[in-house]
């Protein structure tokens, strides 16, 4: 049977609507946080709804890339979606918390169409086209951000929270839809496959490990032996992965390309990027909502707060096609140090606390326009480094790598916002202080400049792919 055509159009659009889903399920969570802290009673177990998400997605980002790349993109896509919209409604349907955190984790597995995603955009568009379509999916993801903080707002202002997953499971059902009428189905590798389904699982108890180990430092301690055994399980089972990937004639995961120096680079700045920067939505939104006795923020509601940052999602539409266009012109090295130094001046000028509605909206636009640039920068860096039929691995390698940073940075504000608090006056509860908002603004800039810094070993100028080597453009 002849294949459905696939119209650019379509299949662009396609793309940015499962994207957009996505980021709206990662976001809408923390909408409802103070209502989900009061049903479950436990400020730890409402934290685990949000914990589970990027855990599943860091733990299966690389099996589900490889697999596309393996087996067809278009049937990963609407399989994970197809599992996402299940979570969504074993969520909706249910109130007890194991129910619902499993839900939530099934709609963890979406986060990975990000990586089978631009598979689709690189096998099925010329290079010339490939970077401004890639800038379109990555601003995608910022609408549905904005759309989950400020839609799951009002959802939770007026509404049980369970409407939540009543939404986003309306979302993925079109993603679904959409995906199956215009995306191409079309495998890189064809004939028998032989998959070392343990060196393909070997990454998840070991991502699974580290990242519950960096949870658990906050209630036991460092250097606990709760958090240093289960970190060491960690290691043990990375150490086996990594063995078993690098006899490996054909690996699963090819830990090779970080041979490859513009992977390498790129990588090491994601994970400062994800550890700083990219933490925008948390250290904002509890900026803006902190209580005006504090003597910092706004105190403003979830819903008022995720208006807010309507104005800064509405600019960065165009801060993923114009770093494209900058890295076709100048190349990635220039792309990722202009988006950086952006993102850096909003966090300087973070740090002097502005007090007034007009000063956040004015930081949340430019940290949010230079932290978009910079992750589309650092994606087409990465795009334009492998083969082909290694992209979605390689951006699910990227995702994981980013998962860990997301998951440690978390944890560093976690740590720097309670370095400095004070008391509620009502029931005694600790909200930060001033100074543990500088300080955690502070170390965000610095570890964005760090990743600055990185960004100057990529290469100059334009660059263009002979197989699997980015080659200069004098």
């Amino acid at each position: 049977m002849k294949e459905r055509q696939a119209y650019p159009i379509g299949l662009l659009l396609a793309l940015c609507l499962a994207e957009s889903t996505v980021t709206f399920e990662t976001s809408m969570i923390f909408a409802a946080l103070p209502k989900l802290i009061r049903t479950f009673g436990d400020p730890f177990m409402a934290g685990q709804l949000v914990a589970i998400h990027p855990l599943v997605a860091a733990s299966t980002a690389p099996v589900v890339g490889r697999l596309g790349d393996l087996w067809g993109r278009k049937p990963m896509i609407l399989i994970l979606l197809a599992l996402a919209l299940i979570g969504s409604v074993i969520s909706a349907v249910s109130e007890n918390f194991v129910m619902v955190l499993i839900g939530r984790a099934m709609q963890g597995l979406s986060v990975t169409v990000l990586s089978l995603g631009i598979g689709v955009l690189r096998e099925n568009l010329d290079m010339q086209r490939l970077p401004m379509s890639i800038g379109f999916l990555t601003t995608a993801q910022g609408v549905g951000a904005a759309s989950g903080l400020i839609f799951g707002g009002m959802i939770v202002d007026h509404f049980n929270w369970h409407w939540l997953f009543v939404a986003s499971s309306l979302l993925i059902a079109l993603a679904v839809l959409l995906s199956w009428l215009w995306l191409p189905n079309r495998k890189i590798v064809r004939g028998p496959i032989r998959i070392d389904w343990i060196e393909a699982l070997l990454p998840m108890p070991a991502i699974a490990c580290v990242m519950i180990a960096i949870g658990m430092t906050k209630n036991h301690g460092l250097l606990s032996p709760q958090v240093l055994l289960t970190a060491g399980a960690g290691v043990f089972f990375f150490a086996l992965w990594g063995r078993r990937a690098l006899r490996a004639r054909n690996p699963f995961i090819d830990l090779r390309l970080f041979t490859i120096r513009n992977f390498a680079v790129s990588n090491a700045a994601t994970v400062l990027l994800a550890a700083g920067t990219m933490q925008i939505v948390y250290i904002l939104s509890a900026y803006i909502q902190s209580p005006l006795w504090t003597g910092v923020g706004l105190g403003m509601s979830a819903t008022a707060a995720g208006l807010a940052k309507l104005p800064s999602h509405m600019v960065t539409v165009t801060a993923g096609p114009l770093v494209s266009w900058q890295a076709n012109r100048f190349g990635h090295r220039a792309a990722v140090m202009t988006s950086c130094l952006v993102a850096v001046t909003g966090w300087l000028y973070a740090i002097l606390l502005p007090g007034h509605l007009l000063e956040i909206i004015l930081l949340l636009t430019v940290t949010s326009y230079g932290t978009t640039m910079v992750v589309t920068a650092v994606t087409n860096a990465i795009v334009d480094t492998v083969p082909e039929d290694r992209t979605s691995e390689a951006i699910g390698t990227m995702l994981v790598v980013r998962g860990f940073g997301l998951a440690v940075g978390a944890q560093l504000i976690a740590v720097s916002l309670s370095a400095f608090t004070i008391a509620a006056p009502d029931d005694g509860s600790l909200f930060p202080t001033a100074e543990s908002y500088r300080l955690t603004m502070g170390w965000i800039a610095a570890t964005t400049f760090v990743a600055m810094a990185i960004g100057m070993l990529l290469p100059r100028g334009r660059r263009v792919v002979h197989g699997a080597v980015a080659v200069p453009v004098e």
